[in-house]
């Protein structure tokens, strides 16, 4: 049976039915052990199905963090770049300490006008 978990925000683009869905518990600035909730069955703009995975699906929390990955053995994965009309980033520094951004670095490629 399949799992529906709903989120307050949008779904990030590159979710793809097949990728596995794992979460983890976040404290402070520390992320726990990561834990597999199964494999991404159908996509919405905030929600995602899973099929059953290795330990039930958690209740969504603020304290919780999602990830995905994607299978090893698809020979098509990052085979392209993401395909848009835009792109928004934010970076934040919470640390009172000095901190380095080592590089950030984008593709653009004018598609249609």
């Amino acid at each position: 049976m399949a799992d529906r978990i709903n989120f307050d925000k949008k779904i990030n683009d590159s979710v793809q039915v097949g990728d596995e869905l794992y979460w983890a518990i976040i404290s402070g600035t520390t992320i726990g052990t990561t834990t597999l909730v199964g494999t991404i069955i159908s996509v919405g703009k905030k929600y995602v199905e899973v099929a059953d995975g290795e330990a039930p699906t958690p209740f969504v929390s603020d304290t919780m963090f999602f990830m995905f990955r994607k299978p090893e053995h698809n020979e098509y994965t990052n085979v392209s770049s993401l395909k848009g009309y835009h792109a928004e980033a934010t970076f934040t520094n919470n640390s009172i300490e000095k901190q380095e951004l080592f590089a950030v670095g984008s593709e653009v490629t004018m598609s249609s006008k």
